[in-house]
């Protein structure tokens, strides 16, 4: 759509070069050298794009003449064009129009330039009633809508208070409490949304007639819903997943749609080939040059993942809470075989189940996925090494764990892997001994390519909606958030409220040491916490499991940790949290500034001061990680500037990615 003069000139030029090409190629006499379909195809082609640049600028004048007609608004989607046409038909300038609306000029531009994704509902309102736009009912009266309202009406249809804050709402509700934003404003912008995900108009969502979803999930997926699942919210969380993976489906339109086989020791063969090595990295990569993207999600409960094909290409969704690294590239495999599946079909869809559901266990289509997945991690040996298992405990389910250890170790395969084998066979007997293959894993280790940053890197979100985008983006969020920083820079309470902003777990090895100190009898001085993380960090792993234990947090959850102090601490928090993403933000202060905090908070002497400055737990945060930070920002400003930047930052995800390299 052609929106000022300035587009309007370059279309008109883009025209008339295409004009002048186009008569140029139906003047020449046809090569012997290219095959006459081809010529024909190529001018079908330019004919084609000509005619669409005379229809936008036929458009343009006709609305610029007064003559053309602005359609009503039957949807919130269709509020940016819609403005944009009556602006133009009015004869107004985007000069015009933002002094009627006392607005600078530039922005009015950023707004039209975006479809307005970066104004608020309200101000569209106010922009609509100059232009004497009708929206139909689209943009209600924001303050007729309180929050809480909203949430309790989506709640009816699946969709929990928490879920629709953490993943419908827009990326500024977090920052509305700087702000200053009313809860009603929110709720339009959620709107937006909303309707994208599940084709609710604002007019529908805030009416009195019943929301249906059960339609929407019935059009996306066939499955059967296990027992003790709410049937409401899993269709609801459904529908979400499936938009999501269209969404990225569009956003990697460059990966080329590959034969894929379903024969476990050539694959096998393939990614060894390929990466040098059978890991969940591997194999991710190896689903990725594929031409299958794979989107993970770490939302509790519902479904276990799926795979959809859409017009002849596959998405892969996965949702663990776990950090096995077999788990993972199990369930990566397993959907890896349903994608190779009934290639002939255009469109595909399987969601999964958890692995001691009924129809996991009796689906043929789900057995030979976990057959397949297995045998692809055992090298073809699946079978063979599970009764192996079974004659060394003597057909005991209470010696199998052992067994289990034992055949691992004397065939040199990954005891993981062996163990999800053996479970999944025992689960096709009725035995759920997934409990017991769960504590024989190992977490992943490497950090070097989260999934986050492979569909970052992959992925032109820029191809998006910025509706859309802000969705898939905030999909992705669940991620670890440490802070760092020199005494007194601000790390306890700008981390905590940044964590209470994005109502995320907070973590605080400051605290943990503090609970350690007094458990061992001795005052919580600096001097001595000092000493207790200088013996702690010689043992990182160890040192940070108890701190994530002793804040509470699970698997899967998004946390801010603060009081990160050393290098290894922060390389051994990455891989404990893998899959999730860990990034580190570095507090700066002026020195002098810093120096009048220590002061008022300690009072203590300009010796004693030296002293706890020199101990070796100082060290890295002057010399190192300050360097080694993703994001680093200044706490001389406003408490509220710096927490609402730092969640801006969160928000926007990182722009360069540095461990998925091919």
């Amino acid at each position: 759509m052609i929106k000022n003069e300035r587009q309007y000139k370059i279309t008109k030029a883009e025209a008339q070069r295409f004009e002048v090409e186009l008569r140029r190629r139906e003047s020449e006499p046809v090569s012997s050298d290219f095959h006459p379909l081809l010529v024909q195809a190529e001018l079908d082609g330019l004919r084609s794009q000509f005619e669409e640049l005379q229809q936008e600028l036929a458009e343009y004048e006709a609305l610029r003449s007064g003559q053309g007609a602005v359609a009503e608004v039957t949807s919130i989607q269709e509020i940016p064009q819609r403005l944009i046409q009556a602006r133009i038909r009015s004869g107004m300038t985007q000069e015009d129009l933002a002094a009627k609306i006392k607005m600078k000029p530039q922005q009015l531009q950023r707004y039209e330039a975006t479809d307005y994704s970066a104004a608020n509902l309200s101000r569209i309102a106010e922009i609509a009633d100059v232009l004497q736009v009708s929206l139909g009912g689209e943009v209600p009266d924001h303050t007729k809508f309180p929050l809480p309202g909203m949430l309790k009406r989506l709640k009816s249809v699946g969709l929990s208070p928490e879920f629709v804050t953490s993943r419908l709402l827009p990326a500024s509700a977090a920052l509305s409490m700087f702000e200053k934003r009313s809860s009603g404003e929110l709720v339009l912008e959620a709107a937006q949304g909303i309707e994208r995900v599940y084709g609710w108009t604002p007019a529908a969502l805030y009416g009195t007639a019943s929301l249906d979803v059960s339609r929407l999930s019935a059009s996306v997926a066939r499955f059967k819903v296990p027992a003790r699942v709410n049937a409401l919210e899993l269709g609801a969380y459904v529908v979400y997943a499936h938009y999501l993976a269209l969404l990225v489906l569009q956003a990697t339109k460059n990966l080329a749609v590959k034969t894929l086989s379903t024969d476990p020791v050539a694959v096998r063969k393939s990614i060894l080939s390929g990466y040098g090595e059978l890991s969940f990295q591997s194999a991710l990569r190896f689903l990725w040059d594929s031409g299958i993207p794979v989107l993970t999600l770490n939302d509790p409960g519902t479904f276990h993942g799926a795979c959809w094909r859409s017009a002849g290409r596959n998405v892969v969704v996965l949702k663990q809470q776990t950090r096995s690294a077999a788990r993972w590239m199990h369930d990566l495999l397993h959907e890896y075989f349903h994608a190779a599946s009934n290639p002939d079909l255009e469109d595909y869809p399987v969601i999964e189940e958890s692995e001691t559901s009924e129809a996991r266990r009796k689906s043929p289509e789900e057995v030979a996925a976990s057959s397949f997945a297995g045998n692809v991690m055992l090298d073809g040996r699946a079978e063979e090494l599970a009764a192996l298992c079974v004659g060394s405990a003597k057909g005991s389910v209470e010696r199998l764990k052992a067994a289990v250890q034992r055949v691992a170790d004397r065939e040199a395969v990954d005891v993981g892997a062996l163990a999800n084998y053996m479970a999944f066979r025992l689960s096709q007997q009725g035995i759920n001994w997934w409990a017991a293959a769960t504590n024989l894993q190992s977490p992943i280790s490497d950090s070097r390519c989260t999934p986050r940053e492979m569909l970052l890197k992959n992925a032109d979100l820029t191809s998006l909606n910025p509706v859309d985008r802000g969705i898939l983006l905030r999909s992705l969020e669940p991620q670890v958030i440490a802070f760092s920083g020199r005494r007194a820079s601000g790390k306890s309470t700008v981390s905590s409220e940044v964590a209470k902003a994005l109502e995320w777990k907070w973590a605080s090895f400051g605290t943990y040491l503090r609970a350690a100190a007094k458990h061992e009898g001795v005052s919580d001085s600096t001097e001595n916490l000092q000493e207790l993380g200088a013996m702690f960090v010689k043992q990182p792993d160890r040192f940070c499991r108890e701190v994530l234990s002793y804040s509470g947090w699970q698997a899967g959850e998004p946390l801010i940790i603060e009081g990160v102090r050393h290098r290894e601490v922060m390389e051994s928090l990455r891989k404990i949290v893998a899959p999730l993403e860990a990034r580190l933000v570095f507090l700066d202060v002026e020195e002098a500034e810093r120096l009048r905090r220590l002061e008022a908070r300690e009072q203590s002497s300009e010796e004693r001061t030296k002293a706890v400055e020199e101990h070796s737990t100082e060290k890295q945060v002057k010399e190192i990680l300050p360097a080694e930070a993703d994001f680093r920002i200044g706490t001389d400003q406003e408490q509220e500037a710096v927490v609402q930047k730092i969640i801006e930052w969160i928000h926007a995800g990182p722009t360069v990615t540095t461990g998925c390299q091919n």
